[in-house]
């Protein structure tokens, strides 16, 4: 048998990052390790514990996840490889025979409450607590029996957890997506392979003048599309405006030589990776549309 390629990822078995690792990565060739936070999927990654990581940096609905890019830029090393988006359904879920008016606690990760506030506002009665992980969320109110207490996780933790669905399909919009990176413990190689697309980087630019518009300007004329311009907090001991930005252009080459171009008008330029873009959310939404027309037809 061939040996399965480790991944690490934030969370447990049924967690939407365990799920995005999977369908990344064939289910057969991948071997998770499930891990508590970020920062440790971050060091297990480091110390070789596993080959590859499996992080989410934007959702649809509640923006870019800022500290994980501190992260990429603590381990400079690492480089992005690929990347998914990932529809992401909450449920709110409890022990068998709870109903909605028994719950008086909602616990899940920080960014699934964010993305049921709705939902939450509605029900003034639920007191929401933070947790590391959805699918632990589950995991915990199952393994010690909590009455009165329901989680935020996929349909998946609750059947792996034995917990009764109170409300399904939660979260604020339909279109809920989470864009996850697919990370490499080493340095890719250059060049990278041509058939990249897409490009990701951490430029370092000072806090006067116009260096941001002089940068956008310049990749506008390369003809190079921006779906991503994100502020990110500067590390410690660093004064400039950082600011992540995602490039694409389905020309390799010219993707390359655009970045080259950017080098001299930054302080600092950190290449997270080259690597092929994914199915956007519109296009996933398209997608899924077709196939319940053609099984309608």
């Amino acid at each position: 048998m061939a040996t399965k390629i480790k991944v690490a990822v934030q969370g447990g078995a049924a967690s939407f990052h365990d799920t995005a690792a999977r369908q990344y990565f064939a289910p057969e060739k991948a071997e998770i390790l499930p891990c508590s936070s970020f920062d440790e999927l971050c060091e297990q990654l480091h110390l070789g514990k596993a080959s590859y990581g499996v992080m989410a940096i934007q959702n649809a609905l509640a923006g870019s996840i800022l500290t994980n890019y501190t992260l990429l830029q603590e381990y400079h090393h690492f480089s992005v490889i690929g990347e998914l988006w990932l529809p992401i359904d909450q449920n709110l879920m409890a022990l068998p025979g709870q109903r909605l008016e028994d719950i008086k606690t909602v616990i899940s990760h920080p960014v699934a409450l964010l993305q049921c506030g709705m939902f939450l506002r509605q029900h003034k009665h639920l007191q929401t607590e933070e947790r590391q992980d959805t699918a632990d969320s589950a995991r915990e109110i199952s393994a010690n029996q909590l009455k009165g207490v329901a989680a935020i996780a996929s349909s998946q933790a609750a059947e792996l957890y034995g917990m009764e669905i109170l409300q399904a399909h939660m979260a604020d919009r339909k279109d809920n997506y989470t864009r996850f990176l697919v990370l490499a413990s080493e340095p890719q190689e250059q060049p990278a392979k041509p058939t990249a697309n897409k490009a990701s980087l951490i430029v370092q630019l000072p806090h006067v003048g116009s260096g941001l518009g002089a940068v956008i300007n310049k990749l506008y004329t390369e003809d190079i599309h921006i779906p991503l311009i994100q502020s990110i907090p500067s590390p410690s001991g660093n004064t400039s405006h950082n600011v992540a930005i995602d490039l694409e252009c389905d020309d390799y080459y010219r993707l390359l030589h655009a970045i080259e171009e950017l080098k001299p008008m930054v302080e600092d330029l950190q290449l997270l990776g080259l690597y092929q873009k994914a199915l956007t959310p519109q296009q996933l939404e398209e997608c899924r549309e077709d196939a319940l027309t053609t099984s309608v037809n």
